[in-house]
């Protein structure tokens, strides 16, 4: 290969990374926003309802978001398996020794949690946006003739079966994203010296847990009835 080739090679490896590592932080982003609104279910039935009827009588702004956040979706999708298959491509085996030695189980399982968050997004938009696992509780109104979001997920959330999927798909985005932040951090160069890495590596790992411990408080604390109807 020339070195102009090898140039432009490597100009599109990095150009890649700066589309999936912008991508990502977007749909952090949601995930932080949407985290938040979740955990309004704390407060209460009405707390909860007001949040989602505000975010449906707004249909000009939600469905921008969605329209943007599939976007975005489709984005980091598309470069992370191309990324992937350009790596796996180029790798010789003396270099995938020396990058075993440093990586992480996050960083190996990258693709295969992706993978995994990808399949749970399309079963909780099927379940809590169309209605279409476990029907019976969709669509009911609350005294205010508002969306019963609360009465909604206590009901599927009462539920074992449905619990454990989602807190396992929330083990798979905690691992996700505690490499994904640091990930980011390395496009941008943000880190670059040994003690920066240690210290991305950890605001990882530690910013991931306690979103995910977040999410999974849910399904937990409506399955042991801690927060009921």
């Amino acid at each position: 290969m020339s070195d102009q080739t090898q140039t432009i090679s490597n100009y599109s490896v990095i150009g890649k990374k700066i589309f999936l590592g912008f991508s990502g932080m977007v749909l952090l982003g949601f995930i932080l926003g949407h985290l938040l609104g979740n955990l309004s279910v704390y407060a209460g039935a009405d707390a909860i309802n007001s949040y989602a009827y505000f975010l449906h009588n707004n249909k000009a702004l939600l469905y921008t978001a969605r329209f943007f956040l599939l976007f975005m979706l489709t984005v980091h999708v598309y470069f992370s398996f191309s990324l992937t298959f350009s790596n796996n491509a180029a790798r010789e085996k003396d270099y995938s020794c020396k990058q075993n030695l440093s990586s992480t189980l996050a960083s190996r399982t990258m693709i295969y949690s992706g993978v995994a968050i990808l399949c749970f997004i399309v079963f909780h938009l099927l379940h809590f946006t169309l209605g279409k696992i476990q029907p019976e509780f969709y669509g009911i109104l609350d005294e205010k003739n508002r969306v019963n979001v609360y009465y909604m997920l206590i009901k599927n959330f009462s539920n074992p079966v449905i619990g454990l999927v989602y807190i396992s798909a929330m083990m798979c985005l905690g691992l996700h994203l505690s490499h994904a932040f640091f990930s980011v951090c390395q496009t941008f160069s943000i880190i670059n010296t040994h003690n920066s890495i240690h210290k991305a590596r950890n605001i990882s790992m530690i910013a991931s847990v306690i979103i995910i411990l977040g999410y999974v408080s849910i399904p937990l604390t409506i399955f042991f009835k801690i927060i009921s109807i």
